[in-house]
């Protein structure tokens, strides 16, 4: 009875979709901020309601009947990457895991289908957000930071876009009363950023993949082998960037807590998170090894991630037992 209740909503939700997703490509308004936002919204919602496999069964017969009645395939591509987006959200927000992990994985999730749908919808549409960025970064006239600034720019628009529709489905699930016991904590920390934001971090298993990622990337690079495929080439050096900011933002927040509670002093912690953003612009290379070695430490010493995590659970728990 429950299979058939959901799969009944899934396919309600699913004509839905295609009705309002007719209708906003034949009026332009699908090529602004539909797509991109609310069509990726609106399949994270279906997937915390219905489950992931009718959700993505929702989402391959949707767009195979948007692309037939409007005969535009590249509408129904560039539609697929929101759909694959949404459902992806969807999957990690219903899953027992950290917040920051479900980011990780869903910013490389995020620029491998946007890389690859990019190359797809520039030949069809004519649009393309790398070539557009590729513009943008040659408005930066020093040598050597135009590509700098392409790559980031990439690497930022997916974890962007993953981090705006996994922060507005939970708002919206919220109120719609459909958030799970995992989902409502994941809001929970949502709704108590500012106070909760120094306690998150990524698992030990995720850190070690990014350090693990990086590592093989610059040995790669030191034995001068060379991608020549220009689109595998983005994705990986983008997945690079994307590691390097979740190292340095977990290591910076374990690094400022363990001073915090050494020294019981918050003016030792913004002195040094301001010497570590020097260091790491004058010595990037040097700078990155010793945070690596310091989380490491401090983990392997006093087990600081699975001490952040233990506040955190603490605070949410609290907040559920008090009804928020």
């Amino acid at each position: 009875m429950n299979t058939t209740k959901k799969l009944t909503e899934a396919a309600l939700l699913s004509s839905l979709f295609i009705v309002v997703t007719i209708i906003a490509v034949g009026t332009g308004f699908g090529y602004a901020i539909y797509l991109d936002f609310i069509v990726p919204i609106f399949f994270c919602i279906i997937c915390l309601k219905c489950d992931l496999k009718y959700t993505v069964l929702s989402g391959v017969t949707s767009l195979l009947i948007i692309s037939l009645v409007l005969g535009n395939l590249g509408t129904a591509i560039w539609a697929s990457q929101s759909v694959l987006l949404g459902i992806m959200c969807g999957y990690f927000i219903n899953k027992p895991t950290m917040v920051m992990d479900d980011l990780v994985y869903g910013s490389i999730f995020g620029i491998i289908v946007m890389v690859f749908i990019d190359i797809y919808a520039s030949a069809l549409i004519g649009y393309s957000f790398m070539k557009e960025f590729q513009g943008y970064s040659k408005l930066i006239y020093f040598n050597g930071y135009a590509n700098i600034i392409y790559y980031l720019m990439i690497a930022l628009f997916p974890f962007g876009m993953v981090f705006c529709i996994y922060f507005l489905s939970l708002i919206l699930g919220y109120k719609l009363h459909i958030l799970g016991s995992n989902s409502l904590k994941k809001y929970l920390i949502f709704k108590n950023f500012r106070s909760l934001n120094q306690f998150l971090c990524s698992s030990k298993k995720v850190f070690y993949i990014c350090v693990s990622y990086l590592v093989i990337f610059k040995i790669l690079k030191l034995l001068n082998i060379k991608v020549d495929f220009v689109y595998l080439k983005t994705i990986l050096i983008s997945i690079a960037y994307l590691c390097v900011y979740f190292i340095v933002r977990d290591s910076c927040m374990s690094l400022q807590n363990f001073i915090i509670s050494k020294f019981r002093k918050l003016l030792y912690a913004r002195i040094s998170f301001l010497i570590i953003i020097l260091l790491l612009f004058f010595m990037f290379n040097v700078t990155m090894v010793g945070l690596i070695i310091v989380n490491a430490f401090l983990n392997k010493k006093i087990n600081i991630r699975l001490n952040q995590t233990n506040i955190v659970n603490k605070q949410i728990n609290i907040l559920i037992e008090n009804k928020f």
